[in-house]
């Protein structure tokens, strides 16, 4: 993936299907949610585009561990072969997750709080039980991974330090 969208009709099957607005800002929303009822507080804008690279990608999904039990830090440092070349999925990912901001935003299911944070909008947005049976297997875990990634996110620390942990400067 490189660091500009490709059109829609240029873009192979499988990117488009995953990668699309919709279904990234949804997972968008999920993550907001879940970091904001786990914080008590509003998603800091940055976030997402540190977590999504890794509820996107299939093998850094298959080395998390299932529950926030385990520490962040002590699970990074337990497995550092998962921040192989994760400052580059993380850059490229950057413009589908902008768009998949500008998506939600557009539809009133994100908004942007007073200090540039992200909080949920008006507009009820949620993978609901039904439509989830009815994504593929790896579509599904990356909505479960998403919302896992919020609750560890929201019990890690400040926002310098998780993003430091990650090997991502701002």
């Amino acid at each position: 993936m490189s660091s500009h969208l490709t059109l829609w009709e240029q873009r192979v099957p499988e990117e488009a299907f995953l990668f699309n607005p919709a279904f990234c800002g949804a997972l968008l929303v999920e993550f907001v949610r879940e970091y904001s009822k786990a914080r008590a507080d509003d998603c800091p804008f940055v976030l997402p585009f540190c977590a999504l690279p890794v509820s996107l990608h299939p093998r850094s999904r298959s080395l998390l561990p299932g529950t926030t039990i385990t520490s962040m830090y002590t699970w990074l440092e337990r497995n550092s072969n998962a921040l192989i070349g994760y400052k580059d999925r993380a850059r490229s990912f950057r413009p589908v997750l902008q768009e998949a901001i500008r998506y939600a935003i557009d539809r009133s299911a994100l908004a942007i709080s007073n200090n540039g944070d992200l909080a949920i909008g008006p507009s009820k947005v949620a993978f609901t039980p039904k439509f989830e049976r009815e994504l593929t297997h790896d579509a599904r875990e990356c909505v479960t991974t998403t919302k896992m990634l919020a609750r560890w996110f929201a019990r890690a620390g400040t926002t310098s330090t998780i993003l430091s942990a990650w090997g991502i400067r701002p």
